[in-house]
């Protein structure tokens, strides 16, 4: 229900600078593009090593965080547990992970990087790095110093503890 100042149920919002909207939306556009070629490369370069991006997902949260409970992993990944129980058969069964009970709390299983799937997370991101330096070889020092910049800043600000989503 908007009241006679327009103002709405959620309170007012401040009219949005054009130049600011325009900026945006170019922001928005530009990241959706870069996410969408680095996710589709990714893959590519995933199918070069016989794995999925899933299993990916999973190896580098293990990589990352170390051994992890199987809650614990389907909370890092936002996937079912069904799910992640049946991605951790087929990377235990590739010898990338291993199941182990807890010592602390025998109902606990806990999964386990295994050097194969560390080896694997290594090689990957190799690949990854080469694919960005070819792409980036020919921008000047001073300008991806620029971008890199740019980008800690979109993440600090997404980040940030006191952003008010709408």
């Amino acid at each position: 229900m908007h009241t006679a100042d327009g103002e709405g149920k959620q309170g007012a919002q401040k009219p949005v600078d054009p130049t600011l909207r325009q900026d945006v939306e170019q922001i928005e556009r530009l990241l959706r593009h870069i996410s969408h070629v680095v996710y589709h490369k990714g893959r590519a370069i995933l199918v070069d090593f016989g794995i999925t991006s899933p299993q990916f997902d999973a190896l580098l949260v293990l990589h990352r965080e170390g051994d992890l409970a199987m809650g614990a992993l389907c909370d890092h990944m936002s996937l079912a547990c069904s799910t992640v129980t049946d991605l951790v058969d087929r990377m235990e069964k590739g010898g990338f992970v291993a199941r182990e009970r807890d010592q602390t709390d025998r109902r606990v299983i806990r999964v386990r990087l295994l050097p194969r799937g560390a080896e694997m997370v290594d090689k990957v991101m190799a690949a990854r790095l080469d694919y960005l330096a070819r792409i980036l070889k020919d921008l000047p020092a001073d300008r991806r110093a620029k971008v890199i910049s740019a980008l800690e800043a979109v993440y600090n600000l997404i980040h940030e503890p006191n952003i008010h989503s709408s």
